[in-house]
């Protein structure tokens, strides 16, 4: 079991990059778009930022998420007349974030580019 471990998280590595990259593959799709078609795509954009040169449309997805703990393991000892019970291992729950930014640029009306930023940004 020991030996199939590095495998299986190398497997588990290889499939949280593959849908990184899909992500990115669709987003690459949106270059050359329109802004209009964008924003009928996506809905109206969380936020937005325009220079002299271009236009910045940016959308938000945050999730919390709760990962649940695991039950300890007993073990029941004896000495003497007495018995002992002792938990073993366990692990409580936590609370964690998933959040994924992206940008894109847009520049006479057109997407001309893309930025993503977060731990959740896959598709």
């Amino acid at each position: 079991m020991r030996k199939c471990l590095p495998l299986l998280a190398l497997l588990l590595l290889l499939s949280a990059c593959a849908s990184e990259a899909k992500y990115q593959s669709m987003l690459d799709g949106w270059v050359g778009a329109s802004e209009h078609d964008l924003i009928q795509a996506w809905g109206p954009p969380d936020s937005s930022y325009q220079n002299d040169e271009a236009k910045y449309l940016t959308w938000k997805r945050q999730y919390q998420n709760y990962m649940p703990g695991t039950p300890p393991s007993y073990v029941t000892h004896s000495v003497g007349n007495q018995v002992y019970t002792t938990p073993i291992g366990g692990s409580p729950g936590y609370l964690f974030s998933s959040s994924c930014k992206t940008t894109f640029t847009v520049i006479d009306d057109r997407v001309t580019g893309w930025r993503v930023e977060g731990n959740a940004c896959r598709m």
